[in-house]
């Protein structure tokens, strides 16, 4: 019984170890920006991020009127 409390215990400590390492790193992604290494911020990720899904949901938005004016004529 010991012994399974002991790995308990192990797998807490590497839990609580991770955040903290986690926690030092200020949530930062690694990225690969042409070939380079480059370090963002969670912040900048995810602004980057909507950006391509607004650009995305555009070229959509442009399709779709594409299609409806191709039925039209």
């Amino acid at each position: 019984m010991k012994r399974a409390f002991g790995v308990i215990e192990l797998l807490i400590s590497f839990l609580l170890l991770s955040i903290i390492i986690a926690g030092f790193m200020h949530m930062t992604l690694i990225q690969m920006d042409n070939g380079k290494v480059q370090h963002t911020k969670l912040e900048d990720a995810q602004q980057h991020a909507d950006k391509m899904i607004n650009e995305i949901e555009t070229i959509r938005q442009k399709n779709l009127d594409y299609e409806k004016n191709l039925l039209n004529n």
